[in-house]
Protein backbone atom coordinates (compact mmCIF):
# COMPACT_ATOMS: atom_id res chain seq x y z
CA UNK A 1 0.00 0.00 0.00
CA UNK A 2 1.23 3.46 -0.81
CA UNK A 3 -0.07 7.01 -0.40
CA UNK A 4 0.51 9.53 -3.14
CA UNK A 5 -0.70 12.95 -4.15
CA UNK A 6 -4.00 12.71 -6.02
CA UNK A 7 -3.99 13.67 -9.68
CA UNK A 8 -6.64 14.68 -12.17
CA UNK A 9 -6.77 11.02 -13.24
CA UNK A 10 -7.98 10.12 -9.71
CA UNK A 11 -10.85 12.59 -9.70
CA UNK A 12 -13.54 10.17 -10.93
CA UNK A 13 -12.61 7.63 -8.23
CA UNK A 14 -12.52 10.36 -5.58
CA UNK A 15 -16.00 11.49 -6.63
CA UNK A 16 -17.21 7.88 -6.45
CA UNK A 17 -15.75 7.55 -2.94
CA UNK A 18 -17.26 10.91 -2.01
CA UNK A 19 -20.64 9.61 -3.13
CA UNK A 20 -20.13 6.46 -1.02
CA UNK A 21 -19.13 8.53 2.04
CA UNK A 22 -22.17 10.75 1.49
CA UNK A 23 -24.52 7.76 1.30
CA UNK A 24 -22.97 6.08 4.36
CA UNK A 25 -22.95 9.16 6.58
CA UNK A 26 -25.95 9.58 8.90
CA UNK A 27 -25.20 13.30 8.95
CA UNK A 28 -24.64 13.97 5.24
CA UNK A 29 -26.86 11.43 3.46
CA UNK A 30 -29.92 13.69 3.70
CA UNK A 31 -28.08 16.55 1.99
CA UNK A 32 -27.65 17.04 -1.74
CA UNK A 33 -24.51 15.51 -3.29
CA UNK A 34 -22.71 17.50 -5.99
CA UNK A 35 -19.94 15.95 -8.09
CA UNK A 36 -19.48 19.44 -9.60
CA UNK A 37 -18.65 20.84 -6.14
CA UNK A 38 -16.08 18.10 -5.52
CA UNK A 39 -14.49 18.84 -8.90
CA UNK A 40 -14.31 22.57 -8.07
CA UNK A 41 -12.72 21.89 -4.69
CA UNK A 42 -10.17 19.56 -6.28
CA UNK A 43 -9.15 22.23 -8.79
CA UNK A 44 -8.97 24.98 -6.15
CA UNK A 45 -6.64 23.00 -3.88
CA UNK A 46 -3.41 24.01 -5.50
CA UNK A 47 -4.10 27.77 -5.28
CA UNK A 48 -1.17 29.78 -6.51
CA UNK A 49 2.28 28.39 -7.08
CA UNK A 50 3.61 30.17 -3.99
CA UNK A 51 0.79 29.42 -1.54
CA UNK A 52 -1.12 26.19 -2.19
CA UNK A 53 -4.65 26.22 -0.82
CA UNK A 54 -4.73 22.55 0.02
CA UNK A 55 -3.78 19.00 -0.77
CA UNK A 56 -5.36 15.71 -1.81
CA UNK A 57 -3.90 12.26 -1.30
CA UNK A 58 -5.04 8.76 -2.17
CA UNK A 59 -4.03 5.45 -0.64
CA UNK A 60 -3.79 2.60 -3.11
CA UNK A 61 -3.10 -1.08 -2.91
CA UNK A 62 -2.24 -3.04 -6.04
CA UNK A 63 -3.62 -0.22 -8.21
CA UNK A 64 -6.93 0.02 -6.28
CA UNK A 65 -7.63 3.25 -4.42
CA UNK A 66 -8.71 2.26 -0.90
CA UNK A 67 -8.85 5.69 0.72
CA UNK A 68 -8.48 9.42 0.24
CA UNK A 69 -8.01 12.62 2.17
CA UNK A 70 -8.29 16.29 1.32
CA UNK A 71 -6.74 18.99 3.47
CA UNK A 72 -6.71 22.76 3.46
CA UNK A 73 -5.05 25.61 5.29
CA UNK A 74 -7.20 27.74 7.58
CA UNK A 75 -6.56 30.48 10.09
CA UNK A 76 -8.02 31.18 13.48
CA UNK A 77 -10.64 33.89 13.83
CA UNK A 78 -8.51 35.60 16.49
CA UNK A 79 -5.03 35.10 15.03
CA UNK A 80 -2.96 35.12 11.88
CA UNK A 81 -1.76 31.62 12.79
CA UNK A 82 -2.44 29.14 10.01
CA UNK A 83 -3.17 25.47 10.58
CA UNK A 84 -4.00 22.39 8.57
CA UNK A 85 -7.50 20.95 8.65
CA UNK A 86 -9.10 18.15 6.70
CA UNK A 87 -12.11 18.43 4.44
CA UNK A 88 -12.42 14.67 4.33
CA UNK A 89 -10.64 11.46 5.16
CA UNK A 90 -12.29 8.30 3.91
CA UNK A 91 -11.28 4.64 3.81
CA UNK A 92 -13.53 2.28 1.88
CA UNK A 93 -15.79 0.17 4.12
CA UNK A 94 -14.61 -3.13 2.66
CA UNK A 95 -11.03 -2.50 3.86
CA UNK A 96 -11.65 -0.53 7.09
CA UNK A 97 -11.64 -3.48 9.48
CA UNK A 98 -8.57 -5.08 7.90
CA UNK A 99 -4.92 -4.39 8.54
CA UNK A 100 -4.86 -2.59 5.17
CA UNK A 101 -7.63 -0.23 6.33
CA UNK A 102 -5.74 0.74 9.48
CA UNK A 103 -2.54 1.23 7.51
CA UNK A 104 -4.38 3.36 4.94
CA UNK A 105 -5.91 5.56 7.66
CA UNK A 106 -2.56 6.11 9.38
CA UNK A 107 -0.72 6.75 6.11
CA UNK A 108 -3.31 9.28 4.95
CA UNK A 109 -3.13 11.16 8.27
CA UNK A 110 0.66 11.13 8.09
CA UNK A 111 0.55 12.48 4.52
CA UNK A 112 -1.63 15.37 5.73
CA UNK A 113 0.74 16.03 8.63
CA UNK A 114 3.80 16.04 6.38
CA UNK A 115 2.15 18.32 3.84
CA UNK A 116 1.14 20.75 6.60
CA UNK A 117 4.68 20.77 7.99
CA UNK A 118 6.03 21.52 4.49
CA UNK A 119 3.65 24.50 4.31
CA UNK A 120 4.92 25.80 7.65
CA UNK A 121 1.54 25.66 9.37
CA UNK A 122 0.87 24.70 12.97
CA UNK A 123 -0.37 21.29 14.07
CA UNK A 124 -3.31 19.73 12.29
CA UNK A 125 -6.89 20.08 13.46
CA UNK A 126 -8.72 17.05 12.07
CA UNK A 127 -12.42 16.38 12.35
CA UNK A 128 -14.81 13.49 12.79
CA UNK A 129 -18.06 14.96 11.48
CA UNK A 130 -19.59 12.29 9.24
CA UNK A 131 -20.96 10.26 12.18
CA UNK A 132 -19.50 7.14 10.51
CA UNK A 133 -17.97 5.04 13.32
CA UNK A 134 -17.06 8.26 15.15
CA UNK A 135 -15.86 6.60 18.37
CA UNK A 136 -13.58 4.20 16.48
CA UNK A 137 -12.19 7.07 14.42
CA UNK A 138 -11.49 9.14 17.54
CA UNK A 139 -9.63 6.17 19.06
CA UNK A 140 -7.57 5.77 15.88
CA UNK A 141 -6.59 9.45 16.02
CA UNK A 142 -5.77 9.14 19.73
CA UNK A 143 -3.42 6.23 18.97
CA UNK A 144 -1.60 8.66 16.65
CA UNK A 145 -1.16 11.25 19.41
CA UNK A 146 -4.26 13.38 18.84
CA UNK A 147 -6.63 14.41 21.62
CA UNK A 148 -10.31 15.19 21.59
CA UNK A 149 -10.70 18.98 21.63
CA UNK A 150 -14.41 19.69 21.60
CA UNK A 151 -17.56 18.60 19.88
CA UNK A 152 -19.57 19.46 16.78
CA UNK A 153 -23.15 20.42 17.57
CA UNK A 154 -25.79 19.97 14.86
CA UNK A 155 -29.42 21.04 15.04
CA UNK A 156 -31.76 18.91 12.95
CA UNK A 157 -33.57 21.55 10.94
CA UNK A 158 -34.05 19.55 7.78
CA UNK A 159 -30.49 20.13 6.49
Amino acid sequence: MRVREATEADLAVMIEMGRALHAESPRYSGMAFSPRKLTEVFHQLHGTLLVPAGCAFVAESEGYIVGMTVGTIASRWFSEERYLTDLTLYVRPEVRASLLGGRAFRALVMALEQWGAEQGVSGPVLGVSTEIHAEQTVRAYERMGYRLAGYTMVKNDGH
